[in-house]
């Protein structure tokens, strides 16, 4: 008879939950890489402005008009960034909840993987007793029969 884990569609369900969430917690590890490079971007885009109007100023008088639009991109720069910051911040909660989700439904599975490999080892144990009894009780039967090869007809 082979082993048969009763709990084996518990598990399967557990693991499919264990997967589900996995997939949830990269999809806002992937989303908070989207706005970390989304706040570099414009970071780097604020910095490149910056130094463009530095040059412009230098290079030759600047009307007031530029230099006011350029304060403006950058403050609009700044202001996105700091959304993206916010974002970033309840991104990081939502991660947080999440991995603890995961890590929970994964300590679920793991404690029903430790209960079918407990049983499995019982089984296994069980089965080699059987098959060590057999064995005995087979070499009984041998030698009842060889001692009564040996005995003179009565």
């Amino acid at each position: 008879m082979a082993f048969h884990f009763t709990l084996e569609a518990l598990l399967c369900f557990r693991q499919s939950l264990e997967d589900r969430e996995l997939l949830r917690l990269q999809a806002l590890l992937a989303r908070r890489a989207a706005l970390q490079h989304e706040l570099e971007q414009l970071w780097q885009t604020g910095l490149n402005l910056q130094e463009a109007t530095k040059r412009a100023m230098l290079e030759r008088p600047t009307p007031a008009v530029e230099i006011q639009f350029a304060m403006a991109r950058l403050d609009g720069f700044e202001r996105q960034q700091q959304i993206i910051r916010e974002r970033l911040h309840e991104l990081e909660a939502a991660i947080r909840e999440q991995r603890s989700r995961f890590e929970r439904e994964r300590r679920n599975r793991e404690a029903l993987e430790a209960l079918r490999d407990a049983q499995l080892r019982d089984y296994r144990l069980a089965q080699r007793r059987r098959e060590q009894a057999q064995l005995d009780e087979l070499h009984l039967l041998r030698r009842a029969a060889a001692v009564r090869c040996n005995l003179p007809n009565a």
